[in-house]
């Protein structure tokens, strides 16, 4: 992971963890972990299928993430638990790296990304309540425009053109793909 870095854009996209600054959040915040780990000096990024019994967005692809809870002490706490408890990744294996910018969904949930590096050699498992498969993407994949596709989409009665990643488990799509591809513009590696 020595190459990866983050760029600091004029946008100011990502905060380095160190100025994250935590405000009171509306009633349907909620936060992901975007977790990165070194494959064989190439940096991943660990996503979730969801299980089809779940009432929302049942098969989607995700990152591990949910709703901001009262006895969460802020949104990166948010972020933690829900690795902890989708993928049993502690905290303790974990290194916020930063924040990207707020993501607001169609369903009215503002989504705060943070950027989490795993400590080399971490195993996972997925809770089956709330992951149905967990599984690595190259962040040189993601990056590359040339692999993702336009997807047409209604919502509303409004055509919307999203874009979308094929993986071995789904389409990669939505927020948490708007959210990826936030992330690897802001990327200082080569692709």
């Amino acid at each position: 992971m020595a190459r990866f870095q983050l760029t600091a854009p004029t946008n100011e996209y990502i905060q380095p963890a160190d100025k994250i600054h935590f405000k009171q959040r509306p009633q349907r915040a909620s936060a992901v972990m975007l977790p990165l780990i070194d494959v064989d000096n190439s940096a991943h990024i660990l996503l979730c299928k969801r299980p089809m019994f779940l009432n929302h967005h049942p098969g989607e692809i995700c990152l591990p993430g949910g709703k901001h809870e009262l006895n969460d002490a802020n949104l990166r706490h948010t972020a933690l638990r829900e690795l902890s408890e989708e993928l049993n990744i502690g905290p303790e294996n974990v290194t916020v790296i930063g924040q990207l910018g707020d993501y607001s969904t169609l369903t009215g949930f503002t989504i705060t990304p943070f950027v989490g590096v795993l400590a080399p050699n971490t195993h996972w498992h997925a809770d089956q309540n709330e992951v149905a498969a967990s599984f690595l993407l190259p962040v040189n994949a993601l990056a590359d425009v040339k692999n993702w596709q336009p997807l047409p989409f209604h919502r509303f009665g409004k055509a919307i053109t999203l874009q979308c990643f094929s993986t071995p488990y789904g389409l990669l799509w939505g927020a948490t793909a708007s959210i990826i591809k936030n992330f690897t513009k802001q990327l200082a590696i080569p692709v």
